[in-house]
């Protein structure tokens, strides 16, 4: 019962392992040049100052660039 036991645990953790390591390694879908709109947004880290130009914007994922772990402002 023992050994049983074993083998099933084992075999749920090589289960979980493989799809982690497949969903890792997957890369991610193309974006469809229609779904892209040219702009010019200026962003800027309140934390260390950099500043960044966008001068391409995805619809479908439009949230504001991160830096140092925090989103940027938008310069107006």
């Amino acid at each position: 019962m023992e050994y049983l036991i074993a083998l099933l645990i084992g075999y749920l953790v090589f289960r979980f392992l493989s799809n982690s390591i497949t969903s890792l390694a997957s890369t991610p879908p193309e974006i469809d040049p229609e779904d892209v709109l040219e702009t010019l947004q200026d962003f800027r880290c309140n934390i260390c100052g950099t500043e960044l130009t966008i001068k391409l914007l995805s619809v479908v994922a439009n949230d504001p660039p991160k830096h140092c772990k925090e989103e940027m402002q938008p310069v107006n």
